[in-house]
């Protein structure tokens, strides 16, 4: 499949917004920063995957965020807005519940940014990136982001082959379908090891590590790129005075307060809405540059 738009970019351009959205994403619980990266980053998975893969990171999502928003509150009971006593005597606070739900957001934003990182940040670019300096790691990372993919891959292979024998986990009785199911797992399991195994086997055999071993690189900093990489920093630096300044102020406990005043204040939220959707952008100005020159063939 040809790479157009942010797919093309340089890696570097690439990880370092990745970089900037999850950094502020995962470490900065302001509700409405994580509701504008849920929102754009939602956006982006639907347009880089479809119905398909807004769907697939849906699924997984939302029981996950139904979970935690009910049982934070019946684990933390900070908070002195409360709404119920729970049969232990412990308060059932509304504190604990919004906390619990920016936790399900965090959640939520995390996955779908990931999802995007694993469809565009190939495991060949993070050897470009981290091969020279730290080999070990690299290869890890690399083996992480695509091992997901083919662990799905083969565990429904697995599952076809155990089906047509009649021992898949969807028939039978609880003690059969548990039995199916610890097969099904203990084959992955094998398979994974395995696959680990042959992996290092072969990056050892092609002296991948050593010192004076060069590597050939199609990868090139282009003029898109130093626009990107500015944007990006700029935005960064206008986020974190913003935050270094307390312009976006928020608490949870011990009652909630978010201050969203101030004309300062909305143009970091504007700020970090334009920033999320730069890959967004890209792909679009691509798309229809492309549609142009078509339309003049």
């Amino acid at each position: 499949m040809m790479k157009t738009g942010f797919m093309s970019y340089h890696p570097l351009t690439q990880l370092l917004f990745f970089a900037s959205v999850l950094s502020f994403t995962m470490f900065f619980m302001h509700p409405l920063i994580l509701l504008i990266s849920l929102f754009a980053g939602s956006l982006y998975v639907f347009y880089i995957g479809g119905a398909k893969g807004y769907f697939q990171t849906f699924k997984l999502t939302f029981i996950t965020s139904v979970m935690i928003v009910l049982i934070n509150p019946l684990i933390s009971h900070g908070g002195v807005t409360i709404l119920a006593y729970l049969p232990d005597g412990n308060p059932f606070t509304l504190e604990s519940l919004f906390f619990g739900a920016a936790a399900a957001l965090l959640m939520s934003c995390t996955l779908k940014w990931f999802y995007s990182v694993n469809k565009i940040f190939t495991s060949d670019r993070v050897i470009y990136l981290f091969g020279r300096i730290t080999p070990k790691l690299a290869l890890l990372l690399s083996m992480t982001l695509s091992f997901v993919s083919k662990f799905i891959s083969q565990l429904k292979t697995v599952r076809t082959a155990q089906y047509t024998l009649g021992h898949d986990i969807s028939t039978g009785s609880l003690i059969k379908r548990v039995r199916n199911g610890i097969r099904i797992l203990s084959a992955m399991i094998q398979w994974s090891l395995e696959n680990s195994v042959d992996t290092a086997d072969s990056m050892k055999s092609r002296g991948y590590g050593l010192k004076k071993r060069t590597s050939y690189s199609i990868y090139k900093i282009l003029r898109h790129d130093v626009i990107f990489i500015s944007l990006i920093l700029l935005a960064d630096l206008y986020m974190m005075i913003g935050i270094r300044n307390e312009a976006l102020y928020y608490s949870y406990y011990p009652m909630i307060e978010i201050d969203i005043s101030g004309i300062y204040t909305l143009t970091l939220f504007v700020v970090f809405f334009l920033l999320c959707l730069m890959p967004l952008i890209a792909d679009i100005k691509e798309n229809l540059k492309w549609k142009s020159i078509q339309s003049k063939i």
